[in-house]
């Protein structure tokens, strides 16, 4: 499986992508900000998808059991995240494993940035619950 988040050109390409990827299976949100391409190893349901995520369940042919993953690609600005926030609460409820990974366009600490004007962590908070009422663990980053 592979996620491409922003991919800098239009849904026509979509097809062309997957080809030169050798996936036999590919899927964009609505706006395009969201690619994922798959394998006939994988068996993928798209259970919700909007403008800022896609909620998919797969099933490998080598594990027992389904598991569930949003892919996240966040608005720039804090009210128009408030949506994604309140669908990441609600696939939390998923019964099995889950995972949600992407560009939530906002940081946990002020560590994970370098140079420009100081962050206000305020700015933060509402992902920082998010994260907590659904019991993420976050795995950091590198880069």
């Amino acid at each position: 499986m592979i996620v491409i988040l922003e991919p800098f050109t239009d849904n026509s390409h979509l097809n062309t992508y997957k080809n030169h990827l050798r996936m036999e299976n590919a899927y964009c949100n609505h706006n395009g900000k969201i690619w994922i391409f798959w394998n006939q190893e994988v068996d993928c349901k798209v259970l919700d998808s909007d403008d800022q995520q896609v909620t998919c369940e797969f099933n490998h042919v080598e594990l027992p059991s389904t598991f569930s993953t949003t892919f996240i690609y966040a608005k720039c600005r804090a009210h128009l995240r408030r949506p994604l926030w309140d669908k990441i609460l609600h696939h939390a409820e998923y019964q099995g494993p889950w995972c949600t990974v992407g560009d939530f366009n906002v940081i946990t600490t002020t560590k994970e940035k370098k140079g420009g004007v100081p962050y206000n962590i305020n700015k933060s908070f509402d992902f920082l619950s998010v994260i907590e009422a659904c019991g993420l663990i976050d795995l950091g980053f590198h880069g």
